[in-house]
């Protein structure tokens, strides 16, 4: 049973390379603020919710939780000024309005505007269970090429139902350089449902913009899809961790109108160098991970890097690289409230370097 598993995952993970989508969408993918402040890793941190999006083999390494109260808020450093242009666009057939929408929107040439808030309702069972429910926002607008200006917009609404379950394998222990290691494999059903637009217009079209031209989210549909996880805890000082993921396995169709969720995979790694008892172990992780899209931009774009630190009780420091950019944050937990703030770049170029978008990301998550 464990090598039929382990044959059918590494196939899969050749096979995305072979078949990766070229235009990758990134509402279909999940991460939390104490995620982002670590640089984007996730695929070998198991001890929060996001665990159900990111890998479910890590489900059996959790206590029975459960919540109503999880939510996500982000957005980039130009969103006020780029929704308050695009709300004040008007489509009355005057000379004045033509005027006034092409100012509006050549206002913020060169900008985009960014935002995205989520909630997330689950509950983690004690023997490797999960159930959860996520309503996701999305938003991003630009205007781009001053000698040939063009106004774009991605809005998505998606509400996706997971079901999620883990075991160990067979055999739970064997020899990796003569330490002992016990290794875990996850899969999680998804149902999913999308509201989305996404619009482009070029300068000719500026004068009849309303916001509802590039907000209404009238393509629709419904998708069934599955994610499949492993990990691997090697007993020795360090207590090494790998994980491998595959996201969004069969790339199912919403519609003809709406697309399809994109495919994706990390594999990763993690570390607690500290040595002594395990709750000094706790008080330093690193990690290191390669996400992959399909998209075609940079191998150093698809690496993250991330710490966190313990600097007092309950509280931790977050750091990290994503997409060749830093990354850092805050993470604090109270009793059964956490609360996260994390700022993190990403790259809108096909290079390191070429654009960053600035974003930052706050959560909050009442665990009972």
């Amino acid at each position: 049973m464990k090598k039929n598993l382990l044959k059918l995952f590494w196939i899969t993970i050749l096979s995305l390379q072979i078949n990766s989508s070229v235009n990758a969408s990134q509402p279909g993918f999940y991460e939390n603020a104490r995620s982002l402040g670590m640089g984007g890793v996730s695929v070998t941190i198991s001890d929060d919710y996001l665990s159900l999006y990111r890998n479910p083999a890590g489900l059996s390494l959790q206590e029975e939780s459960y919540s109503v109260l999880t939510p996500t808020f982000s957005r980039n450093t130009d969103f006020s000024d780029v929704i308050d242009h695009v709300d004040s666009l008007n489509n009355s057939d005057t000379a004045a309005t033509r005027s006034s929408n092409n100012k509006h929107l050549m206002g913020i040439m060169g900008k985009t505007g960014y935002q995205r808030w989520a909630n997330t309702a689950y509950y983690i069972g004690k023997n490797g269970y999960g159930l959860s429910v996520r309503y996701d926002d999305y938003q991003f607008y630009s205007v781009e090429n001053p000698t040939s200006p063009r106004v774009k917009s991605s809005v998505y609404k998606d509400c996706v139902f997971t079901g999620s379950f883990s075991r160990p394998f067979e055999d739970d222990s064997q020899t990796v350089f003569n330490d002992k290691a016990a290794g875990w494999w996850g899969t999680t059903l998804k149902i999913a449902t999308r509201k989305m637009t996404e619009t482009s217009y070029a300068a000719r079209d500026f004068a009849a913009l309303t916001p509802s031209a590039l907000k209404d989210t009238d393509r629709t549909g419904l998708a069934f899809d599955m994610d499949f996880g492993v990990l691997w805890q090697i007993t020795n000082p360090i207590q090494p961790t790998i994980g491998a993921f595959v996201g969004n396995v069969f790339e199912s169709k919403f519609s003809d109108e709406a697309g399809r969720l994109t495919r994706y995979y990390s594999i990763g790694t993690s570390i607690k160098p500290l040595p002594g008892e395990q709750k000094r172990k706790d008080k330093l992780v690193l990690a290191c991970e390669y996400f992959d899209d399909g998209s075609h931009i940079n191998f150093l774009n698809k690496v993250r890097l991330g710490t966190r630190i313990e600097i007092a009780r309950g509280c931790h420091f977050l750091a990290g690289v994503k997409g060749g950019y830093l990354t850092g944050g805050i993470d604090y937990s109270w009793n059964d409230l956490t609360i996260s703030a994390a700022t993190y770049g990403e790259e809108l170029g096909i290079r390191p370097g070429d654009r960053e978008d600035r974003r930052y990301a706050v959560d909050a998550s009442l665990r009972f």
